[in-house]
């Protein structure tokens, strides 16, 4: 599969050019597009918001494989706007970029987990929601939460979960279940020990440190919520100690690139902690100039584990430096547009809630790519605080270190 970065920078003929037609007898028609773009100026007008003065250049910080890059370009050319688009693989490398400030981008998109950390820090500013109507498709289940209870700073991007995913053909049989498959060093028949060099577990290190916490939370029959919130040196202790027995058994730890890249192939690993996203746009046949209906890998699997998994929560959010403030919220409002949601979700699988109306029902209706309900209560979500983060990020160390 290529890098994003590297797909051809071919313009397309703007939203209702992709191919949406054939797709399981989903149509996408001009008629709708046109009717939601002037269900936007209508509500521009009700709100008293002019036009915007769009400026010449806009940056934009992403995660890699987590939008259609095609699409993008083309809403900056059809606004005669020079885009850059800069990726990452972690939100430790997105913090770490904002707080050196070296480059002004106008959007990011943090996790919700280090939203109150970056409040706090002074690295995001507010957000004007009038200058962003579209704000309204978003279900409300997605807005006023607990990490931005008024939506100052941001508004939703994207959801799902962080499990496991493996290639079903090179497992010998086995299945994988929990988390102590993964992380139980000391059991010589356990996955991890039987996989030894097949797995790899994320380069984000919260996410991998909460794994170790659900994992030896629910070993001890205690409160998870707890452990993915401590500040006790002696849980985060443990923590690290299982994440070093972990090491000498893996592969690695892997960016999305690099497993999205490999699971299908399974030659150097075959098991990945990974996001659910990632993995729909592995098993689904994804390319950003048409929909495609097609299951292209049958064999990989995507599974939450019996213990539970955290939730993500991603965010459009304008850091505090942005210079093309009037460019990031207009490029916030036309992603929001549900029409331009669901061409992003049904090209590269990844679940945008203000197009979910708009989405074929087979992409609907897949839980790798939205989370059922009855998922919810197995699922956790926590923020960083300022202290939280500097804390933690010792004990990552020791185990990048050992």
């Amino acid at each position: 599969m290529a890098s994003r970065r590297d797909f051809l920078k071919v313009a397309v003929a703007g939203a209702a050019g992709l191919a949406l037609g054939g797709a399981a007898g989903y149509f996408a028609r001009q008629g709708e597009v046109d009717r939601l773009q002037k269900e936007v100026e209508r509500l521009m007008e009700q709100a008293g918001v002019e036009a915007p003065q769009l400026e010449e250049n806009f940056n934009l910080f992403n995660w890699t494989w987590y939008a259609n890059l095609a699409l993008i370009e083309e809403w900056a050319k059809e606004n005669n706007i020079k885009i850059q688009m800069d990726f990452y693989e972690s939100n430790d490398e997105l913090v770490a970029e904002l707080e050196l400030g070296a480059r002004a981008y106008d959007v990011v998109v943090p996790s919700a987990s280090y939203i109150p950390s970056l409040i706090e820090k002074g690295l995001l500013q507010r957000i004007n929601l009038d200058k962003i109507p579209n704000h309204q498709y978003i279900p409300e289940s997605f807005m006023g939460r607990e990490w931005d209870p008024d939506n100052e700073y941001t508004l939703i991007y994207s959801y799902g979960t962080t499990a496991v995913a493996y290639n079903e053909d090179k497992m010998g049989g086995d299945t994988i279940t929990s988390w102590g498959d993964l992380l139980d060093a000391d059991n010589p028949d356990s996955i991890l020990r039987r996989h030894a060099g097949k797995i790899t577990m994320l380069t984000e290190s919260i996410e991998v440190m909460d794994a170790a916490a659900i994992y030896l939370a629910t070993q001890k029959g205690e409160d998870v919520m707890d452990w993915i919130t401590t500040l006790d040196e002696n849980k985060l202790e443990e923590m690290a100690n299982v994440l070093i027995k972990q090491k000498p058994y893996l592969y690695g730890y892997a960016s999305t690139e690099e497993y999205m890249e490999e699971l299908p192939i399974g030659e150097r690993f075959y098991i990945s902690q990974s996001w659910n996203g990632d993995i729909a746009g592995i098993i689904w046949d994804s390319d950003e100039y048409e929909v495609k209906m097609t299951i292209l890998n049958e064999n990989i699997k995507y599974v939450v584990p019996e213990e539970g998994a955290i939730a993500w929560f991603d965010n459009f959010a304008i850091p505090a430096n942005a210079e093309n403030i009037e460019n990031a919220h207009a490029f916030i409002n036309w992603f929001l547009e549900p029409v331009i949601s669901a061409i992003h979700t049904m090209t590269i699988k990844y679940p945008f809630p203000a197009g979910i109306k708009y989405v074929a029902q087979e992409i609907r209706n897949d839980p790798t790519i939205f989370v059922p309900e009855d998922l919810y209560d197995k699922l956790y979500w926590t923020s960083l605080t300022p202290e939280m983060e500097a804390l933690w990020n010792d004990y990552w160390q020791r185990v990048q270190s050992a």
